[in-house]
């Protein structure tokens, strides 16, 4: 789908070793409506199948990240008449986005997002649901849902996640607006850069730090992270479980790409997964 532009309202383009994401409806502020998502989701797609790709970045077009919902939309949705069953479309397109979320968070690859303007809404939740979120200082922040009367469902799960509850229960339940310190000092965001060009630059060091890293390297300690998350404080049995799997992955890893990693260490040479992220890919942001 296009813009009123004849432009993609998701633009992805591939930058060497990483896909580079950008939300292309400055104009309305970025919203993320359902053919958002569906195209964020084939840009997911594509770069899962893509072993050449070894992280994305997301980022918005314009002066904001995402407003996040479309009022507009909301509108069309209230229109809608139940299904024959009973059941709500309505819940049917919600989920849309917390599914989306969910593949985000447990995509293969490390996610990294980079707001700056505003992360508002489904806008903040995406942020909360990437593995490195950075932020311009300018950047403002709200999880709004319930200030017009909404519940932040598909989000919930993922900004409780980053923040915990009892932080993630007071910002939702006033609506509260806070800035990119405010963020930081909560662990919405992991860096806040002081300007643009400081952004840019933030964001090409963290993908240049990701690019110095194994790629199978990277899938396993991700995929370990999450079960630590849910796992490893289930029980003492999903603990043992956990931490046996973790020295399989380990082993498997000291006879693939830990071996060339330790040669190239002692030997003093970068090993061959090594790769740069290109700034000037960055240049008219």
């Amino acid at each position: 789908m296009t813009t009123k532009n004849n432009l993609p309202i998701v633009r992805v383009e591939r930058v060497g070793a990483f896909q580079l994401i950008t939300f292309n409806q400055p104009e309305i502020r970025n919203p993320l409506g359902p053919e958002v998502v569906d195209a964020l989701t084939a840009a997911l797609t594509a770069a899962e199948a893509d072993a050449g790709i070894r992280a994305i970045a997301i980022r918005g077009a314009g002066t904001t990240f995402s407003a996040g919902g479309s009022l507009g939309n909301f509108e069309e949705r209230i229109a809608m008449p139940l299904n024959a069953d009973g059941s709500d479309p309505i819940a049917v397109s919600n989920l849309r986005f917390g599914t989306f979320l969910q593949r985000l968070a447990r995509f293969p690859k490390p996610v990294v997002v980079a707001a700056h303007g505003a992360a508002m809404g489904g806008g903040a939740g995406l942020v909360c649901a990437a593995d490195i979120a950075l932020a311009c200082a300018d950047t403002r922040f709200s999880f709004t849902e319930t200030s017009i009367g909404l519940v932040p469902a598909q989000i919930l799960p993922f900004v409780v996640g980053r923040i915990g509850s009892q932080r993630a229960r007071r910002l939702m339940l006033t609506a509260q607006r806070f800035d990119a310190t405010e963020a930081l000092r909560l662990g919405v965001v992991d860096a806040v850069a002081e300007d643009m060009q400081s952004l840019r630059e933030k964001l090409s060091e963290v993908l240049d730090r990701i690019g110095r890293c194994a790629p199978e390297a990277l899938a396993r300690t991700k995929r370990l992270a999450l079960r630590c998350a849910t796992e490893g404080a289930a029980s003492e049995e999903a603990l043992t479980h956990l931490l046996d799997d973790a020295s399989c992955d380990f082993a498997a890893q000291l006879r693939g790409e830990g071996g060339e990693g330790v040669r190239a260490a002692r030997e003093k040479h970068d090993p061959s997964w090594r790769v740069t992220f290109d700034r000037s890919a960055l240049a008219d942001w």
